[in-house]
């Protein structure tokens, strides 16, 4: 899957940020997305080796990458890597904003995992809409 321009994508909505460090060898992420919202993740590399960062989440989501990281092929779709100290951000919208977002709206789990060491894992939260 090509990296591809994801502005377009939601407009009108406030795009939501998700932060991801880092450092000692774990993602530590704070924030959240909401489906149909652009979202951005900034990923800060803390530590002392480049780190890779690739979810199924980004498969079949076009993504546009800024900043100092750069795409490689996964397996299974496009992920990024990050070297040492450098920060990189991923603009993407997920699903739609067609159905109303309720209170009823599930909060839905994507794995996150650096391709280069299977150790670092974690988990960005989507709020899903329900019609």
């Amino acid at each position: 899957m090509a990296v591809s321009d994801a502005a377009t994508a939601g407009k009108g909505l406030p795009e939501l940020t998700i932060e991801v460090s880092i450092k000692k060898m774990e993602f530590h992420v704070t924030g959240y997305g909401r489906e149909g919202n652009p979202t951005a993740i900034v990923v800060r590399n803390e530590d002392g080796v480049t780190h890779g960062f690739y979810s199924p989440l980004f498969k079949d989501t076009p993504v546009h990458l800024e900043g100092d990281g750069y795409q490689v092929a996964g397996k299974d779709g496009p992920a990024f890597r990050v070297d040492p100290g450098k920060t990189m951000t991923l603009h993407f919208t997920k699903g739609s904003a067609e159905a109303p977002l309720t209170m009823m709206s599930p909060l839905v789990r994507h794995v996150i995992w650096c391709d280069m060491h299977p150790d670092v894992k974690g988990e960005l939260f989507i709020i899903e809409r329900r019609g």
